[in-house]
């Protein structure tokens, strides 16, 4: 089966497929990728299968640099900022389903050796149709030769009409209550207008908890071509002053929600204003006509600290644990660096 290895592919043609399929989500679209691709130093590439000249099935990969150092081999990543991994069109058979990702993988594996990478990463998004059926929770990479990295998250089922601390354990319950007593309010912000605030809040978060802030031009993105078309849904959380002091941005696609990106003040960190908006943003989700929200990763008996808390707070808003898949390849070098390569002289 022929696979077509493009460096740019029609965003509408590209669109149109993942439309088709259900192993696609949000990360897939052709505006997040070439978002993401601006943002970092990534080159995109693009696996495609067509027929009768319209694409069946397909995988989209992220090249990162492999930095100063001529030893450290590049990694490719599908994608490199969410999920990502091969899709297939919903109305092929099961023969032709397994072809068509079978010949996906084998190209990408070609491709990366060439290019002299060290492995290829994937994730799959857990909204996808298929991924949230996967009742037996078997990897849908491992048929075709991928190692098996999955980790975990917790999805939410939803249902319209549902109370505000609906599904919501007695802690969570306490605290949302807390910060409305204490004045606090949840409404739904418009992006441009949000944004300088919004990036001086994840600048603050982020340092706050020891990371490396993302590029203002990820965030200027996400207003610019995912608000407009519904994709990124921003709830800010105002003191009883007005100001705002949270945030919460929900991605959305297809039937599904997540708990994309989000940030406090530290001053009010711990009144609860993440529960607040987190409650809200679920709510709202569920009115909305969406069936699920996907809370995030989670981090069952990690010993990392901040994971752990981060584990914790996502458990607290009646989630189901489900399997989040993901898969590598290790690439051999294409010949062996030469002994003592790199080193300084002694």
């Amino acid at each position: 089966m022929a696979v077509e290895v493009e460096s740019e592919v029609s965003a509408a043609e590209w669109d149109e497929a993942i439309g088709r399929s259900d192993d696609t989500w949000l990360f897939h679209t052709a505006g997040w990728i070439e978002l993401t691709a601006r943002v970092w130093p990534l080159r995109n590439w693009f696996f495609v299968v067509r027929r009768g000249g319209r694409i069946v099935g397909g995988l989209a990969v992220q090249l990162a640099p492999g930095g100063r150092r001529p030893w450290v081999r590049p990694q490719a990543y599908s994608i490199w900022m969410g999920t990502g991994g091969p899709f297939a069109v919903r109305d092929l058979d099961a023969k032709a389903r397994h072809r068509v990702l079978d010949a996906l993988t084998e190209a990408v594996r070609q491709w990366a050796v060439q290019e002299g990478l060290a492995a290829v990463h994937c994730a799959l998004p857990p909204l996808a149709p298929n991924n949230l059926q996967n009742a037996r929770g078997i990897n849908p990479l491992v048929p075709f030769g991928w190692q098996d990295t999955s980790t975990h998250t917790r999805i939410r089922s939803l249902s319209q009409g549902c109370d505000l601390f609906d599904g919501l354990d007695p802690d969570a319950r306490r605290l949302c209550r807390r910060a409305v007593e204490a004045g606090y309010r949840v409404a739904r912000e418009d992006w441009s207008e949000a944004l300088d605030r919004y990036y001086e809040l994840h600048q603050e978060t982020y340092r706050r908890t020891g990371a490396t802030p993302h590029p203002r031009e990820y965030f200027e993105g996400i207003a610019r071509t995912m608000g407009p078309r519904g994709h990124a849904v921003l709830w800010g959380c105002r003191n009883s002053s007005g100001q705002l002091v949270a945030f919460h941005n929900c991605g959305r696609y297809g039937q599904g929600a997540v708990y994309w990106t989000g940030c406090s003040q530290t001053a009010d960190a711990k009144a609860g204003v993440n529960y607040l908006l987190m409650a809200h943003a679920i709510r709202a989700a569920a009115e909305e006509g969406f069936r699920y929200y996907d809370l995030g990763e989670a981090f069952p008996g990690t010993s990392d600290a901040k994971l752990r808390g981060l584990d914790r707070f996502k458990g607290k808003f009646g989630g189901q644990m489900y399997r989040f898949f993901r898969g590598r390849i290790d690439l051999p070098r294409r010949r062996p660096w030469p002994l003592g390569a790199g080193r300084k002289g002694r």
